[in-house]
């Protein structure tokens, strides 16, 4: 049972960056390769969407929230 939520977690994480990068392209905007290595990090459940947001702040060189 617990890979069927493992999986069901994975499948949502990938809709959330899927749905994020189309926004991103919608405003003509291409994320980084090292941007989207985070991204996988985070639908492969690497890091947590905190982390990820934190990483993503380091990037572009901003405060962390």
């Amino acid at each position: 049972m617990a890979v069927k939520t493992l999986d069901q977690t994975r499948i949502q994480r990938e809709r959330e960056v899927e749905n994020a990068l189309a926004s991103v392209h919608i405003e003509g905007l291409e994320p980084s390769a090292e941007a989207k290595a985070i991204f996988q990090r985070y639908v492969e459940g690497d890091v947590t969407l905190k982390e990820m947001g934190r990483a993503v702040d380091q990037i572009l060189d901003r405060p962390s929230r």
